[in-house]
């Protein structure tokens, strides 16, 4: 329910996928939980926190359809593929493949190694506006070559909000022999994860967008045969003791959020779990027809490639609109993305159907059709 948000109910909100909306219940338990470390630090931090830390666990593994040993606490997914990358040994001449609507920051990171390593990154041209989930599998395939040490998927895109048919790319890459890192920040809370079936060899996933956990919460799985080599950038004490040892402690933090991950998930099932994730389609639906009705736009992808957001153009708009677009949207108090992608100008939604209402999206398509005017 909307009553549950800290919302400032002055900006009409349409952001969630970005960050998402903790609600206050989750917010309450991080303050409790903070109140209890504060009281003994040393006790709390360095005593009780590994099995506060695996009795959270025992609850997001199933969840995500995971095995508890493989599964470990990040701070966000940019942190989850960072660990993966920096425990890559790379050759000069090996290939890192990705596509191109895969997030901004993993393709820094990505072409940072590169650069240190002597390795490539191959960027796979995925179509967009697109026609169906094939032209996926077939940009991929072009991509793979004997060379690829690593193939980096996203699962649902953070530009384009496409859901990529997962489950084929990685059986795509898994018949050559390459790994797979899966991409997942979007996914928990939006669509059904289930690791056990999905053949990954690497997983990330946010628990602050969908699932509204506290921010800074979210989780690194791997499959047992990477576990023994999988090393966090930052090294603390627990090098070489085991994927949960590196990873829980790399320092002074505040593990608050990550002991909020079970109450969250509690709250999501509560809220109708699979019927809830329905019920944000459902709206984005019915908001992205009211939008592409007002504005003149066509839906860029089929419904089965999306879930709860949506990205649609900004038409007469390039990338070199994009400060004061995005300037004069919050000018109007409206929280929605603008994104600067294969020289034009997008936009994209989010659905969370307890505190967003279809009549918030028509505020926003007034917004967008004085913009068309100018």
């Amino acid at each position: 329910m909307s009553g549950d948000r800290l919302l400032d109910p002055s900006w009409t909100f349409l952001n969630h996928g970005s960050f998402g909306s903790t609600p206050r219940p989750l917010l309450e338990l991080q303050s409790r939980w903070r109140e209890e470390m504060e009281a003994q630090p040393v006790l709390f931090l360095h005593r009780r926190l590994p099995g506060l830390l695996d009795e959270q666990r025992a609850v997001v593994a199933p969840f995500l359809g995971a095995d508890a040993e493989g599964l470990a606490f990040v701070r966000n997914a940019t942190t989850g593929v960072a660990v993966v990358l920096s425990s890559l040994e790379l050759q000069p001449g090996d290939e890192i493949l990705l596509t191109d609507h895969g997030y901004g920051a993993v393709a820094r990171a990505v072409e940072h190694l590169a650069r240190r390593s002597g390795a490539r990154v191959v960027v796979a041209p995925v179509p967009f506006p697109i026609e169906g989930p094939d032209a996926v599998q077939e940009a991929l395939a072009r991509g793979l070559s004997p060379r690829t040490r690593l193939c980096i998927l996203d699962w649902i895109t953070s530009p384009t909000a496409l859901v990529f048919p997962v489950h084929e790319l990685v059986a795509l890459c898994r018949a050559q022999g390459v790994p797979v890192l899966v991409d997942g920040a979007h996914t928990p809370g939006q669509v059904e994860v289930d690791l056990a079936g999905l053949g990954a060899d690497f997983y990330t996933g946010n628990l602050h967008k969908w699932l509204c956990a506290p921010k800074g919460t979210a989780v690194l799985w791997g499959a047992p045969r990477w576990r023994r080599s999988l090393h966090h950038p930052i090294v603390s004490h627990g090098l070489g003791l085991g994927l949960h040892a590196e990873l829980d402690w790399t320092g002074t933090d505040d593990p608050t959020g990550w002991l909020c991950s079970a109450e969250a998930i509690r709250l999501h099932r509560a809220a109708g779990g699979t019927a809830l994730r329905e019920a944000h389609q459902r709206l984005r639906s019915e908001a992205g027809a009211l939008l592409c009705e007002r504005l003149g736009l066509a839906a860029p992808a089929p419904e089965s490639m999306l879930a709860a957001m949506l990205t649609l153009p900004l038409p007469g708009k390039t990338e070199a609109d994009f400060v004061p677009v995005q300037a004069a949207i919050h000018q109007a108090r409206v929280e929605v993305p603008v994104i600067p992608w294969g020289g034009r100008l997008w936009f994209r939604i989010s659905a969370y159907s307890t505190y967003n209402r279809l009549e918030e999206y028509g505020r926003l398509a007034e917004v967008l059709a004085d913009l068309q005017k100018n």
